[in-house]
């Protein structure tokens, strides 16, 4: 059975209630999530808004970091008696991905240097960290570091997930892909990387500033795309959705996901809607994960507890829940005519706030 993640970001904005005139009117806010097939992006909405999302709409591509919070660069030469040179020593180079040969592009650790990024928000179920040095040149000696990654980026949280190295080069990067158990890491929000290079194996180079252990050029959690792959029946694809409620009120969610054919069209060289003949369902979209508080009931997929907001002070991570679905393409049922064709899911996500019944006054189902 093929499996894939989609990771999709929604930001949920709730506010407090308008009461007028003995009549209240019950604050939500709703957001449509894009093509999910295709999205690894960030989606945010106000109060009061309803948005629907075009292709290009949605933010494409890799997760980046948005800080750096703590770095120690060691030092340079094999003797370790050198000082990293300083256009190679700017930690923020990290924050995002340069290719090419330019020294200001990658951090240099140093031997026995490290360095921690913070997401902006947490990452759930990633399935790996990619982690890019910098080496310039061939028969270069082993260059590499420990990489880990952490939810709350305190002493003891961390959880070590692979070692990076400067082997396997693409030109002048060599990407080192790092696998995570989504059982021990539910999510990342932290990611260190602490450099374990052996000094001696430079000894026949210059004992000199450029010999400065890993080349550190970006830390990042790549996005997704399904258009290289093919769905055949029998498969079963997860989507995972990210919500934050990033307002100040406790609130209570729902989301609704939908799927649609469509065909390519050479005429105007742009996929459009299609419609299977006969019309049977061989789509199944089911919670991947019973145990993660959402519930399915009538059309809607509804997250049980409450979310709180940020009025007491509650860390993100509390703030923030993910919805994992499975999607599956029957086997028997799906015949030849859905060779070829494309298959997009679309999911729009509300809240209500969670105080005076507003749920319930409203028709969803809600057992808190």
């Amino acid at each position: 059975m093929k499996r894939k993640v989609f990771m999709n970001i929604f930001i949920i904005v709730v506010c407090i209630a308008l009461i007028s005139a003995a009549t209240m009117a019950w604050f939500t806010d709703a957001d449509a999530a894009g093509e999910a097939v295709f999205t690894a992006g960030t989606v945010s909405i106000e109060a009061g808004r309803k948005i629907s999302l075009n292709d290009g709409d949605v933010v494409m591509g890799d997760f980046y970091p948005a800080r750096v919070t703590g770095s120690e660069q060691g030092p340079a030469g094999y003797l370790k008696n050198q000082i990293v040179k300083k256009v190679r020593s700017n930690p923020k180079a990290v924050l995002s991905l340069e290719t090419g040969r330019d020294e200001a592009n990658f951090f240099s650790l140093g031997f026995g240097g490290w360095i921690i990024v913070e997401f902006d928000h947490p990452v759930y179920a990633p399935e790996l960290v990619l982690v890019v040095e910098d080496t310039w040149g061939g028969n270069y000696p082993l260059e590499k570091a420990d990489v880990y990654v952490s939810t709350t980026g305190e002493d003891g949280s961390w959880v070590h997930v692979g070692t990076a190295d400067n082997h396997n080069l693409r030109r002048n990067q060599t990407y080192s892909e790092c696998t995570l158990n989504i059982e021990d890491v539910p999510y990342v929000r932290f990611v260190k990387v602490v450099d374990i290079t052996d000094a001696n194996d430079f000894m026949n180079y210059p004992n000199d500033n450029t010999v400065d252990g890993f080349d550190l050029n970006a830390i990042m959690i790549p996005g997704i795309t399904s258009e290289e792959d093919n769905w055949n029946p029998g498969d079963c694809n997860e989507s995972l959705y990210t919500i934050i409620n990033t307002g100040s009120k406790r609130i209570n969610l729902r989301g609704e996901v939908t799927g649609s054919w469509y065909e390519y069209d050479e005429e105007s060289n742009d996929w459009i809607s299609w419609t299977p003949d006969p019309d049977d369902s061989v789509v199944t979209i089911s919670p991947a994960d019973s145990s993660s508080g959402w519930v399915q009931q009538g059309g809607y997929f509804y997250y049980e507890p409450s979310i709180p907001g940020t009025y007491d002070g509650t860390p993100v991570e509390e703030r923030t829940v993910g919805l994992k679905l499975k999607v599956c393409l029957a086997g028997e049922e799906t015949d030849n005519q859905y060779q070829g064709k494309r298959y997009i899911l679309r999911a729009t996500f509300e809240a209500i706030q969670a105080s005076n019944g507003a749920a319930a006054s409203e028709g969803w189902y809600i057992n808190d």
